[in-house]
């Protein structure tokens, strides 16, 4: 129904092993089963509230992205580098002894 999408709408949340891309399509999924479609602001501060605090404030002090200005699909389009770099450096640290140890290793 209707109340269903709203509520499932408003208690989406992201999983990081689903990604950012499936957060973002369950979010305007649900709210294009709602009888209003909601705006652009509700839908774009609803993204942010669920998304971690960390990426949050990379996108807002790194990437200087605004609530105000930016639509949630330059929002989404940031959240999906930020995903991918911190998987590539995540991988990095796992296997790489200069990103732990800080310095090169030599060469054997």
């Amino acid at each position: 129904t209707m109340q269903e999408a709203h509520e499932a709408f408003r208690t989406a949340v992201y999983d990081a092993q689903m990604g950012i891309q499936t957060f973002y399509d369950d979010l305007v999924g649900h709210a294009q089963n709602m009888a209003v479609y909601l705006d652009e602001f509700t839908i774009r501060e609803t993204f942010l509230d669920g998304i971690p605090a960390e990426m949050c404030h990379t996108l807002i002090r790194n990437d200087n992205l605004l609530l105000e200005v930016n639509t949630v699909t330059e929002f989404l389009a940031y959240a999906i580098c930020y995903e991918q770099s911190a998987r590539t450096a995540t991988h990095y640290d796992q296997h790489s002894s200069h990103c732990t140890t800080g310095q090169r290793q030599p060469v054997k």
